[in-house]
């Protein structure tokens, strides 16, 4: 690695300073993403929870179907995901 740089007439410094800038170009739009996703992720739960067919399986079973719940949790994993990468990525 170090060869290479030398031939690039770039300083190990340099492209560490680069490649990290990068990362940060491009880690933001994937937060912004994964928060906006887990967001609707949340919303398209709370409705399917709110559903007829939901309702019936709460009926029955005592909870709404498994599909509202994971939508749910995968919402908030997603939209907790999207928040640390904004608030990390803003050092």
């Amino acid at each position: 690695m170090i060869a290479q740089t030398r031939r690039l007439g770039v300083s190990k410094p340099q492209l560490d300073e680069q490649l990290n800038s990068e990362d940060e170009h491009m880690n933001k739009p994937l937060s912004f993403a994964l928060l906006a996703g887990g967001i609707l992720l949340l919303i398209f739960g709370v409705n399917a929870s709110n559903s007829f067919g939901s309702d019936l399986s709460r009926f029955f079973t005592g909870s709404p179907t498994d599909k509202a719940i994971w939508m749910m949790v995968g919402g908030v994993v997603a939209a907790v995901a999207g928040l640390l990468g904004l608030m990390r990525g803003s050092k």
